[in-house]
């Protein structure tokens, strides 16, 4: 894998093959108990149930499921920026979304698989087919199919990593994304950088 792409450059990677019987699908509101134990499970923070039911009932909110024989076995979410929903870029006409990146997380007997990777262009994908026009949750995706889709474009993506994180870090940085320091005083450091999805 190429290291970090330098600022205002495209990520381009290829989504890698995942394993099979791996689904994408967006999360409904039975897998509430499911997704909230993951959650707590996986990440330092405890969400409240407001932010699930965000995630369900906002326009701008999604919630992206990979599942395994049935099982929720990880998820991304993400916001669509609401008052700014497009940034233009100053080397291009087009306007590119800008996508937060919220949660994300992979249960650890499937990680190191592109699960992870495939989740945040998809969450991004879908985000950003939802702010050109309204989409209807789709059928749960293959893995194929997220990875060769029909069409692409670009979106900005940014997130929140602790200090702590290295392996959040090489992560973001593994999908193109630049990690800055915001502040000295600050718990976080922010990621940033446009992906095709």
């Amino acid at each position: 894998m190429s290291p970090a792409s330098p600022a205002g450059s495209y990520s381009e990677h290829v989504l890698p093959l995942i394993p099979p019987g791996i689904r994408f699908r967006l999360m409904k509101a039975s897998d509430l108990p499911e997704v909230r134990a993951l959650h707590a499970s996986l990440l330092p923070v405890q969400y409240p149930l407001a932010f699930f039911i965000h995630l369900l009932l906002q326009p701008r909110y999604l919630c992206v499921l990979a599942t395994h024989e049935d099982s929720v076995i990880a998820f991304a979410s993400a916001e669509i920026n609401a008052s700014h929903g497009t940034v233009q870029t100053e080397h291009r006409n087009s306007s590119l979304a800008h996508i937060t990146l919220l949660t994300l997380g992979v249960q650890p007997t499937h990680q190191r698989q592109g699960i992870g990777r495939a989740l945040v262009h998809d969450v991004a994908r879908r985000l950003r087919a939802s702010s050109c026009r309204y989409e209807t949750p789709s059928e749960p995706r293959s893995a194929e199919d997220v990875r060769h889709g029909p069409g692409y474009s670009t979106v900005l993506v940014q997130a929140e990593v602790a200090h702590s994180n290295t392996a959040g870090k090489f992560f973001y940085s593994r999908l193109g994304m630049n990690v800055e320091q915001v502040g000295s005083k600050t718990p976080t450091y922010i990621v940033a950088g446009l992906l095709c999805v």
